[in-house]
């Protein structure tokens, strides 16, 4: 009988050679092990330099370097954006050292709408906040138009920019928590949550440059010739009822087309959260809880310390400036200055997540009595004057650092 070499029957066969079957599975490892190790290592390295490089700030809030001015029929003042993108001076990315570094976040009453820089409440309380001898340090990121779904990401930007010890968040009596109720918060795409958490370095390096900031009379030209070809014939009625003056300013760019818009559609908007009770309480601080929690998690993981800042709102705590909105074509009745409604959510809310709290209501209402002209109030613009400003600065001040008895 003839046996092949291969035969298992004959002493010097050789059995096959097994390596061959072996390399398809490691070839299948390496493959696994370079789809995971290369974007793992490439997110490690990313996550590296962000920890390990000083990146120069840009465009944090704004563009940088922009200057526009800001005009209106009560104030003219000149809007100057530091090369980090914000309405302050260049900041250092480390606090000074034995001092404290606090950031101010807020909408447009932070950013100081309608007074100069130097005169917003941040800057109020940085130059007359903290101890002797301690230096404080208050950085502006106001944004116009920001609310409360807006600011767990300027926390974040804050923290990772600028590294506080204390934050402070303003909210604007009322406004904000309507407007809580009538947005719903802003949904982000996955991927592109996903490149920000995964990339923070690159995602950082290649964001678009912003175009350049336009002056607000030139914006506001334009968005209130097309607001008001929108209105319903009802609508139109009621701002031919508005005084000539109101009317004159509105068309002329000099007048916030997004408060007398809102003022034709909804004129009710103060006085809706008062009308529907219960339900809308329940709305609001539902919606408001889920925000002050993120900025408190946001906070305590990097160990700074939070306040919750409550902006008065001017038809809450004036009867003047109650008038110059009533002229503007809101209905602002006098209950408006007597409910508590919306400083109640905040407070228990804010104080359930751990955060301080600091709400000078009351003071700016014993400061509006008698007072037949408004001080702390722009009339028909219905931002801070000056005065407003510095009554909260100094409100915010006394509450961090009480007096010593």
């Amino acid at each position: 009988m003839t046996t092949s070499a291969s035969d298992p029957a004959r002493p010097d066969a050789c059995p096959e050679p097994t390596g061959p079957l072996r390399r398809p599975g490691r070839r299948r490892w390496f493959v696994v092990i370079c789809l995971l190790g290369i974007p793992l290592s490439l997110v490690g390295l990313d996550h590296l330099a962000d920890a390990t490089l000083s990146l120069p700030a840009r465009h944090l809030l704004f563009p940088s370097r922009s200057k526009i001015r800001h005009e209106s029929s009560e104030f003219d003042v000149e809007v100057l954006i530091s090369e980090q993108g914000l309405r302050d001076k260049q900041r250092s990315p480390t606090p000074p050292p034995g001092g404290t570094r606090m950031v101010a976040i807020g909408d447009s009453f932070t950013f100081g709408w309608g007074v100069t820089a130097e005169q917003a409440w941040p800057s109020v309380v940085e130059r007359l906040g903290g101890g002797i001898n301690e230096t404080t340090e208050v950085i502006n990121m106001g944004f116009p138009g920001a609310s409360p779904n807006d600011y767990t990401r300027i926390i974040r930007t804050a923290i990772r920019e600028f590294h506080p010890e204390v934050i402070l968040v303003g909210t604007l009596q009322g406004d904000d928590l309507i407007q809580l109720v009538e947005q719903e918060p802003p949904e982000v795409a996955w991927s592109d949550r996903v490149r920000a958490a995964a990339f923070p370095t690159l995602d950082r390096w290649l964001r678009p440059e912003p175009s350049a900031m336009e002056s607000y009379r030139s914006v506001f030209l334009k968005s209130q010739a097309y607001l008001r070809s929108t209105w319903t014939d009802e609508q139109k009625q009621r701002y031919q009822s508005l005084s000539p003056g109101v009317r004159q300013a509105y068309e002329s760019g000099l007048l916030n087309p997004s408060l007398l818009h809102t003022a034709i559609v909804n004129p009710r908007r103060f006085e809706a959260p008062l009308d529907e009770g219960p339900r809308w309480h329940t709305n609001a601080t539902a919606r408001w809880r889920r925000c002050v929690n993120e900025w408190a998690a946001a906070c305590r993981d990097a160990r700074i310390e939070l306040y919750v800042v409550i902006v008065p709102d001017g038809p809450y705590v004036s009867a003047a400036a109650a008038d110059g909105m009533a002229a503007v074509g809101y209905v602002a009745s006098s209950r408006l200055r007597k409910t508590t409604v919306f400083q109640d959510i905040v407070s228990d809310t804010s104080l359930e997540a751990g955060a301080g709290l600091i709400n000078p209501v009351a003071e700016f209402r014993e400061a509006a009595r008698g007072d037949a002209v408004g001080g702390d109030y722009f009339e028909l613009d219905g931002h801070f004057t000056p005065s407003g400003h510095e009554r909260l600065g100094r409100a915010v001040i006394r509450a961090i650092w009480p007096p010593v008895e």
